[in-house]
């Protein structure tokens, strides 16, 4: 097996057990090493991370639902017009690299990156101090805020469906802007919205461009261990840091990696232009 193989395998296992508590799947971090370490072409790629993610936010829901850290009955409202954005952002993904090129797809994912390293950092330093007094309650929630949450999920899926990421990271930081829930129960609320938004992505992309074959073709049958193994590693990240790791100090590996990820889409982006 080539090396390559071997540290992407590592990395995506790393990625699941770590940063799962946070709600993120780890999406940002799955598109990228399978377009760079193991080589996939954009629209492969995208399927794959969203393959990831489905199974990590599998077991992150399992982990936060058993623990209480998911407010379903908010949930169950930004769940169809994610679903929606995730069909719209697989069309415009399609279009976008036919007519254009992968490279639109590296631009839209260096912003996403962007806006994720600000956001990350801000919280680090206390700028943002969201969720501190356990937040709104799901009966005062009004109407006006929930039509807002509902358009910001739509949002959340589109990304998720063009890019095969930033889902969970928008998801989780809706929660906690609009409703001042602590980092854990927008995690789980998040993981609930991801668990049954992304496979209508998958099955779009399987649809739109007929991607499914090669990722089988890629996989064989590692397809289903890796079907079984993500959301145990996910469920096993996320228990454990529940109970043991403050989400803060697993915050800065992600940021790093996240740096690490916008650094090689740049440097790809400078090449064509």
């Amino acid at each position: 097996m080539e090396i390559e193989i071997v540290l992407a395998i590592f990395l995506i296992l790393v990625t699941a057990f770590l940063f799962s508590p946070l709600g993120l799947g780890g999406g940002v971090l799955y598109m990228p090493i399978l377009h760079y370490l193991v080589g996939w072409e954009i629209p492969l790629s995208v399927l794959g991370s969203l393959m990831l993610i489905l199974s990590v936010s599998l077991g992150s829901r399992m982990a936060h639902m058993k623990g209480g850290y998911a407010i379903i009955e908010i949930g169950k409202s930004g769940v169809l017009p994610a679903i929606l954005g995730a069909i719209f952002g697989t069309l415009a993904s399609y279009f976008l690299i036919i007519f254009l090129g992968d490279f639109t797809i590296k631009i839209a994912a260096s912003g996403l990156l962007i806006w994720v390293i600000i956001k990350t950092i801000r919280q680090l330093r206390g700028e943002n101090a969201l969720g501190d007094n356990g937040g709104i309650p799901p009966e005062k929630i009004t109407k006006k805020i929930l039509r807002k949450y509902r358009i910001l999920c739509f949002l959340g899926g589109m990304t998720s469906g063009a890019l095969g990421m930033g889902s969970g990271m928008l998801l989780v930081t809706f929660h906690r802007t609009l409703f001042s829930w602590k980092p854990h129960y927008a995690a789980g609320t998040s993981a609930h919205i991801v668990m049954l938004m992304v496979p209508v992505g998958i099955i779009s992309h399987l649809v739109i461009d007929g991607t499914g074959r090669e990722l089988l073709d890629e996989l064989g049958y590692s397809i289903i261990i890796i079907a079984i193994a993500m959301p145990i590693i996910s469920w096993l990240g996320s228990r454990t840091a529940i109970k043991l790791i403050p989400q803060r100090l697993l915050t800065y590996p992600f940021l790093l990696a996240v740096i690490g990820s916008l650094m090689r889409y740049v440097i790809d982006i400078a090449g064509i232009i």
